[in-house]
């Protein structure tokens, strides 16, 4: 079984908890997801099963699209809504145009801090466990990038986790960000800027790379139909479509999947454009999946006048 299945991850589970359910379910023992989703986070998990778990790097740098609800006014040590309550504050001062304005602000590139509760290792040890022991440490900035960040609504609404007479300001967003932006934090950060603190109520990711939400399938529709999900499966090809690719000769097969480099004089044709360093796909000429190459030239006119040069070394062999 090699391909890919889109899951919509329900909350209340960790992406672990929902491959190791996978894995039994269909009987499948090399399984891996392509970006860990909070366990109250629902939304876009892809997972990879058999060969497929061999192309997860290559998925990782994919941009990410979600949607949530900061809650203003309640700061947890989690920076969500599974935490403690550290602090509690009145968020009703804060303006939508104030809002407005501050997301404007938070588009492009940044530093970012990650929170103590995550898997990022530090000495050696993950954060969470030191978290769980009581223990924070300086964490790195990380650089990270939001494309685009948009208010959906912006209202007031009472938190039953507290004083139900008082109300708090909850802001709904979407944000598209690059790989390893954490969007608790984000929530934090936007909070803390307004002055009153705040934290990820609600995320759903909606969007990684290729996989998108409207597509998924609920963890609930593979437990009662494993066989229908398995026909659902993407396949390896298919989900690394958005890298450009080459067919090569009967007698270079062999040689790339020995890891030699081709050559020009070996390639039947191209699809899309490259640049050198680019990850291309590479197949034979029924068009099978080799692997993934990586291009040590161009694929222009003026390249092709020498034959000999070679075109793209072999990164990830797949058949």
């Amino acid at each position: 079984m090699d391909g890919v299945l889109n899951i919509n991850k329900p909350a209340n589970m960790t992406s672990h908890d929902v491959v190791a359910q996978l894995r039994r379910l269909l009987n499948e023992k090399k399984v891996g997801h392509t970006g860990t989703l909070d366990p109250d986070a629902t939304g876009v998990l892809p997972l990879c099963f058999g060969k497929a778990t061999k192309i997860i790097q290559f998925l990782h740098d994919n941009e990410k699209e979600y949607e949530g609800t900061i809650t203003l006014g309640i700061a947890t040590d989690t920076l969500d809504a599974s935490g403690e309550i550290l602090e509690i504050s009145d968020s009703t001062h804060v303006k939508l145009d104030e809002v407005k304005s501050l997301f404007k602000s938070f588009v492009g590139e940044m530093d970012q801090i990650p929170p103590m509760v995550s898997a990022i290792k530090v000495q050696g040890k993950r954060l969470y466990k030191m978290a769980r022991q009581g223990i924070t440490v300086n964490r790195e900035p990380r650089k990270i990038h939001i494309y685009e960040l948009e208010l959906i609504d912006f209202y007031k609404e009472k938190e039953p986790r507290v004083d139900p007479s008082q109300l708090f300001t909850r802001i709904d967003f979407r944000v598209r960000c690059s790989r390893g932006t954490y969007v608790r934090a984000l929530a934090s950060d936007i909070g803390k800027t307004l002055g009153c603190d705040g934290h990820l109520s609600r995320l759903t990711r909606t969007k990684s790379g290729i996989f998108e939400l409207k597509d998924s399938i609920k963890l609930e529709e593979v437990q009662t139909a494993p066989q229908d999900a398995i026909q659902s499966m993407r396949s390896i090809d298919d989900v690394l479509s958005f890298l450009p690719g080459i067919v090569i000769t009967s007698p270079a097969e062999r040689r790339f999947l020995n890891g030699v480099p081709v050559n020009r004089s070996e390639v039947e044709s191209y699809e899309g454009e490259f640049q050198v360093d680019d990850l291309i796909r590479v197949h034979d000429e029924a068009g099978v999946l080799l692997g993934i190459g990586k291009a040590t030239g161009v694929n222009n006119s003026a390249a092709l006048l020498n034959p000999r040069a070679v075109i793209c070394k072999a990164v990830k062999v797949l058949k």
